[in-house]
């Protein structure tokens, strides 16, 4: 079996395994709490399952920044849901984003040049450490409570779901993000793939400080060598060079990379392929429009791909000119962008959704001319 088809069995199971033990626990309150209707019951049960998901995802990203901070990193953001504390010029500030994927995220600025070795393992792992000891001990708080019913019941979900978000994070596996057992894996070892992640860090670091992805220094973004191509945490490198080969308006040779990447460059994550394949799209309705090149890039899995980021302005600002010049859907254009601005004015990357409004602007402008 293909390791990529052998993952998709593998999070749906776990899943299962994780809601199959947290129903356990939670049916344990309609034997344990007397006085209330089963469904009642149940619905208190969920509530308190979903409640302590959502501890435990702040103190999975905030095992993260601890560790982080321990191994020198400085705080750029502390993403919980779609609430976000972002670092900039003028301070921390609260931001609203998301990302499917990642039902938080905490990034931090590496310490270091590019070259330098660096610590890597415990800020990956950080999330899922914490996970860990936060489930032993609430298994503990949930053995000395029984006598109360509604905490017992909140501990032991409690323990359920920190040991099932330290397997979900801390198992190896990739898709549309790849988790933080993957990236820890790739990096054990690999002086190539730690300096990807260095850069990788530092470009999001930048961005949060107001700088543009084209004022950042040239060496950052060589192409690697072949022999990396299968990996994901490298993969960025690329990825990143047609990003700003765009923000310097060099189209054409964007176009050209991404051939090369999309052909060539297999440890692409979903995201980044999915993304590359949108400014495909853009590049063409801007361009010969040949419908049957938009229809061939715009298959029923990229649109199912893209209503999972449509939080990416380089997704909304593809889909604004297909339905312009695509779909000919005057309607659907306006719904279009009027999402599009709604996004850019939350978006919390300023610099660089400045960047990406310039491009529908010139392409909007383009079409009237």
């Amino acid at each position: 079996m293909k390791k990529s088809t052998l993952q998709k069995y593998i999070v749906p199971v776990m899943f299962i395994i994780i809601g199959a033990a947290g129903g356990i626990v939670i049916s344990r309150i309609t034997d344990e709490i007397t006085g209330l209707s089963f469904p009642v019951a149940i619905a208190v049960g969920l509530l308190l399952f979903g409640i302590a998901l959502y501890i435990h995802i702040i103190i999975h990203e905030g095992g993260h920044c601890l560790f982080g901070l321990l191994s020198g990193y400085r705080f750029v953001s502390f993403r919980v849901g779609s609430l976000m504390w972002l670092r900039t010029p003028e301070g921390i500030k609260r931001k609203k984003y998301s990302l499917a994927g990642t039902g938080g995220q905490c990034l931090m600025e590496p310490p270091g040049d590019i070259n330098d070795d660096f610590p890597v393992v415990l800020y990956n792992m950080g999330g899922v450490i914490v996970n860990l000891i936060a489930a032993a001990l609430f298994w503990l708080l949930s053995m000395l409570c029984k006598s109360n019913p509604y905490l017992h019941v909140f501990c032991s979900l409690m323990t359920v779901c920190g040991i099932g978000l330290a397997l979900t994070n801390g198992i190896p596996l990739k898709g549309l993000v790849n988790n933080d057992g993957s990236n820890t894996l790739e990096l054990i070892g690999n002086p190539a793939a730690k300096r990807a992640f260095w850069i990788s860090m530092k470009v999001n670091a930048k961005i949060s400080d107001s700088i543009s992805i084209a004022d950042l220094p040239e060496e950052w973004f060589e192409m690697p060598e072949k022999k990396d191509y299968n990996s994901s945490l490298i993969s960025y490198i690329p990825y990143a060079r047609n990003d700003r080969l765009l923000t310097l308006g060099r189209f054409e040779e964007a176009s050209e990379l991404r051939k090369h990447i999309l052909a060539e460059v297999t440890g692409l994550p979903g995201i980044y392929r999915a993304l590359l394949q949108s400014e495909d799209i853009f590049y063409e309705l801007t361009h010969e429009n040949r419908k049957e090149v938009i229809d061939s890039i715009y298959t029923a899995e990229f649109a199912k791909t893209v209503k999972q980021i449509r939080s990416l302005p380089p997704i909304l600002r593809m889909e604004c000119l297909k339905a312009k010049l695509h779909d000919h859907d005057d309607a659907k254009f306006k719904k279009n962008m009027a999402e599009y601005e709604k996004l850019l004015k939350s978006y919390p990357y300023a610099t660089e959704g400045e960047n990406d409004r310039r491009l529908l602007n010139d392409a909007l402008k383009q079409t009237e001319a």
